[in-house]
């Protein structure tokens, strides 16, 4: 099963990257998934929840994404979105203005508060745009 989560993970990264990853980055993802399912110690079950479009309330889940959001660009150290990262890595043939409005919608974020920007950015581009980062697909 946790196999399957990560090549789960991979082809959503891969396809909001709108490229294909060689080894070396699928090598890095891959270590990065694995860091931040072990540091946050996250229920697998719960990935597969949001993965499915529901968004629970938990703890675990708020580590993993601000961990993977840190790992992959998306947040600094001080939990402020890395629009320029989030940019770099959206979906191939989005355009310009769908991408703009997609941030500004989910600058939003900035207030969840501690620990749980990361999570509100992701549920806000799943729910609220066309800007698809889906790193649990």
């Amino acid at each position: 099963m946790k196999a399957f989560l990560v090549l789960c993970i991979l082809a959503a990264v891969a396809s909001v990257r709108g490229q294909q990853l060689n080894a070396e980055q699928i090598t890095k993802l891959l270590q990065h998934i694995k860091i931040c399912m072990d540091s946050s110690k996250v229920d697998k079950q719960l990935l597969m929840e949001v993965r499915a479009g529901n968004f629970p309330d938990f703890p675990e889940l708020y580590d993993f994404f601000t961990c993977t959001f840190k790992r992959l660009g998306f947040l600094d150290d001080n939990e402020k979105l890395q629009e320029d990262a989030i940019r770099a890595k959206a979906p191939a043939g989005l355009s310009k203005e769908a991408l703009d409005q997609g941030i500004q919608v989910c600058a939003k974020a900035q207030n969840a508060g501690a620990g749980r920007v990361a999570y509100e950015a992701y549920k806000c581009f799943r729910t609220e745009t066309d800007v698809k980062i889906n790193i649990v697909h």
